[in-house]
């Protein structure tokens, strides 16, 4: 219920939802990351761009719990998400908002934004903008996908996400091998 509420600032409705897991094991956690299905051929198109000499990397406003699990089932070689708190195994409902999505000259439009992770990998790995790949389907993609060189909308949940991009694909990751270098 609070996903599809965009009124509610997202540090807010992030540490809202955790709030929610309080008392449930992190190994629950990790099962079902672990149960995620895959979008198919995502496995093939990141060897292929790590093949390619592209550095890959899911970037989420979920926990790094679950995100670190299926990068690894992805063979990405980053993950970048929030941090939901654990002691002796159960989460506490406590949050860190992750540092790479937050950037003093970033988002004009929100303080914690996945397009400040772009720029922090910009600056660290000596990129333009252009010379970035992202792929996102949902709202809080769409800063990114209007600041990478080339953005792709995968079964975007939108007509915004749509637009954001500069190419949707609907059928397959596979086109995005099509897309790059």
């Amino acid at each position: 219920e609070l996903l599809d509420h965009a009124e509610i600032p997202s540090t807010e409705r992030t540490q809202r939802i955790s709030a929610l897991f309080a008392g449930v094991p992190k190994e629950q956690f990790e099962e079902v990351a672990r149960g995620i299905p895959l979008i198919s051929g995502a496995a093939e198109v990141i060897i292929n761009l790590r093949k390619r000499g592209y550095r890959v990397g899911i970037v989420s406003d979920s926990y790094f719990v679950a995100t670190e699990i299926v990068r690894r089932r992805v063979f990405a070689d980053f993950s970048i998400a929030h941090l939901l708190k654990f002691r002796r195994g159960i989460a506490t409902g406590d949050v860190v908002i992750s540092p790479a999505m937050q950037h003093t000259a970033g988002c004009p439009m929100h303080q914690v934004c996945k397009h400040n992770v772009l720029l922090h990998f910009c600056e660290r790995f000596g990129l333009g903008a252009a010379d970035v790949l992202a792929v996102g389907d949902g709202e809080p993609d769409i800063c990114m996908l209007q600041t990478a060189g080339i953005s792709v909308a995968f079964e975007p949940k939108s007509e915004a996400v749509h637009q954001a991009a500069t190419h949707v694909l609907t059928d397959s990751l596979l086109g995005i091998l099509n897309l790059v270098p």
